[in-house]
């Protein structure tokens, strides 16, 4: 507790005062914005008076606050007779949508005595709630109730990553054009061809061929990070991800593998061992798009599309692979 200045203890012992204790109440919204500053003193105060903040005279009312053994978190009213409709109180609510999660900070000074620095009582309180009258603006402030919030924050499981798709600690990007639309080529000329051999040292690897089409000025050269131009053909960066729907039996995520380049009517896809790749023969009308376009949250599909880093599961606890 903050110990009293001596000229506070001096007026409280007074029996009769030229001055009065004032409020102070100084509203901090949430979403941003100027704090808004009222006091419920006949005239505005300047506080402290050297430097300090412009409180406006505003009439206003602070409910007792009551003291309970029912374990209630405690919550009390403030009134304040801001009657002007284009205010910067009832402009903040309107906008805002009441004002809910704000910060209040309640403070009671000396008229006397605006010249020191500390108050005699400094609270700070949220809002919880606001409701508007042609005659008031009445704020309920209180402590919120944690019981109400999910704790800890975020739900920390082995095969399960917490952060949504595509957002800021995810990181995935889909690639798009200018207009916000993907990398992709739809034709009923693709197809689906395993490979059975391999130049000695070479990755295993399976094919998919497409007629009529440039895949790699439709699709692969707008891969991030950029790979390089070889004439005709493109040598990616890295492992690159891109999706296919459409086909009979193919549909889903495949990486097209870095080792080799890709040239305008083929991809060479890297071997998943937990994915089927058929043999598929032209006909279907198929769409192959650049990057991955959904996810299922698991530790599989960060390391399919080189995310790893940014997983949001904790594959190290118990049950985890790692675990």
């Amino acid at each position: 507790m903050n110990t009293l200045d001596s000229e506070y203890i001096e007026e409280q012992n007074k029996l009769a005062s030229a001055g009065a204790w004032i409020w102070l109440v100084e509203i901090t919204p949430s979403g941003g914005g100027a704090t808004i500053r009222y006091t419920n003193n006949t005239n505005a105060v300047t506080w402290p008076s050297a430097g300090g903040d412009l409180f406006s005279a505003i009439p206003m009312t602070i409910e007792d606050v009551a003291t309970t053994l029912d374990g209630k978190l405690p919550e009390y009213k403030v009134v304040i007779g801001e009657l002007v409709m284009s205010s910067p109180l009832r402009s903040q609510i309107s906008s805002s949508g009441g004002l809910t999660g704000s910060m209040v900070r309640l403070r009671i000074v000396h008229s006397d005595h605006l010249d020191l620095t500390t108050p005699a009582i400094d609270e700070t309180a949220q809002i919880l709630n606001a409701e508007v009258t042609l005659k008031a603006v009445t704020v309920l402030i209180g402590i919120p109730n944690l019981t109400g919030r999910r704790f800890p924050k975020d739900r920390y499981v082995p095969g399960f990553c917490r952060h949504k798709f595509t957002d800021s600690l995810c990181r995935y990007v889909i690639p798009k054009d200018s207009d916000g639309n993907a990398y992709s080529i739809t034709s009923n000329q693709i197809q689906f061809n395993i490979v059975s051999e391999w130049a000695p040292g070479a990755p295993e690897v399976n094919k998919i061929v497409v007629a009529g089409e440039d895949l790699v000025q439709s699709i692969f050269r707008h891969a991030l990070p950029l790979g390089t131009a070889q004439g005709a053909n493109w040598a990616l960066a890295k492992n690159t991800g891109f999706t296919v729907s459409g086909s009979l039996s193919n549909d889903g995520f495949f990486l097209a593998h870095s080792f080799y380049a890709v040239i305008p009517t083929r991809v060479y896809t890297a071997i998943n061992p937990a994915v089927d790749f058929v043999e598929e023969a032209v006909g279907e009308e198929i769409t192959i798009t650049l990057g991955y376009n959904a996810c299922d949250y698991s530790l599989n599909a960060c390391a399919k599309r080189d995310n790893l880093h940014q997983y949001g599961g904790s594959p190290g606890i118990m049950g985890g692979v790692y675990g």
